[in-house]
């Protein structure tokens, strides 16, 4: 069960607003939505014609619909003085992943145990073959920005059809494939909306990485992940090896100590 501790812990240390029914103190503005979930802004949101632009803690811009907003609750919410609380709206999600029988565990129980942010791998540290038309922007934690990309094609259609129809057959149907930061890295931009699905996208990203290597030998060294939400907040990078991949495959390794392990932000 998540704790409003264990919350804290990973939304500061994963941003990943997935939530439970808690709160916790956080100097905001937050922006009720219809639907019921919340988005922690730094201030008050900005209107342009049909949306609303949305500023979060991070610094990072992005925008809704207009009429997905609860206006009165925001403005309420906001004056009565709770607005500086984050809501984190849902009932929690128990992930198992498979041939893993349950545990108590959850992601922030893993966060905390480690006390440390994850660290960047060591093979992503000088790459002599990263985008070189200037230097390449990046995360609050200093990894590249696979976000900041230009979206380009993957080169082979073939490797990107083969991916892309790997996700599709798992159910993982919003997915996009593009060039990342080496000839034979694609790209792969995800959109999630749950910690389970977080976690899918490692697993089935993990097969399909060691599938193209066995159709396609040398023409894919390793695939760089980017998962957000729905609202465009980030939901971290992975650079997927085929060693970490074959681990996965393997159930040597299970995703939630995976995903704390090797998670870029």
């Amino acid at each position: 069960m998540w704790t409003s501790r264990s919350l804290r812990l990973a939304l500061l240390s994963l941003m990943l607003a997935l939530g439970a029914s808690a709160t916790f103190a956080a100097s905001g503005y937050v922006v009720y939505l219809k639907d019921g979930h919340t988005i922690v802004a730094k201030e008050k949101y900005k209107v342009d014609k049909d949306k609303a632009i949305i500023t979060l803690l991070n610094g990072t811009q992005t925008f809704i619909p207009l009429a997905q907003v609860d206006v009165a609750k925001t403005d309420q919410a906001n004056r009565d003085g709770y607005g500086s609380a984050v809501v984190l709206p849902g009932a929690p999600q128990e992930i198992v992943p498979a041939g893993k029988a349950p545990t108590d565990r959850t992601l922030g129980d893993l966060i905390k145990s480690r006390e440390t942010v994850p660290r960047e791998l060591p093979t992503t540290r000088r790459d002599k073959n990263a985008a070189t038309s200037g230097r390449m922007i990046k995360t609050k934690a200093g990894f590249n920005d696979l976000s900041t990309l230009p979206q380009k094609a993957f080169p082979n259609a073939e490797v990107a059809t083969e991916l892309r129809q790997a996700f599709h057959g798992q159910g993982v149907d919003d997915v996009e494939i593009f060039e990342g930061t080496q000839s034979d890295r694609p790209l792969l931009a995800i959109t999630t909306n749950s910690e389970g699905s977080v976690f899918k996208a490692l697993s089935v990203a993990a097969n399909a990485l060691l599938r193209v290597r066995d159709l396609y030998p040398n023409k894919v060294g390793a695939l760089e992940l980017v998962l957000s939400m729905p609202s465009r907040e980030r939901a971290g990078q992975f650079v997927l090896t085929p060693d970490q991949a074959s681990e996965l495959a393997a159930k040597k390794t299970d995703l939630a100590s995976f995903f704390v392990r090797n998670v870029q932000f």
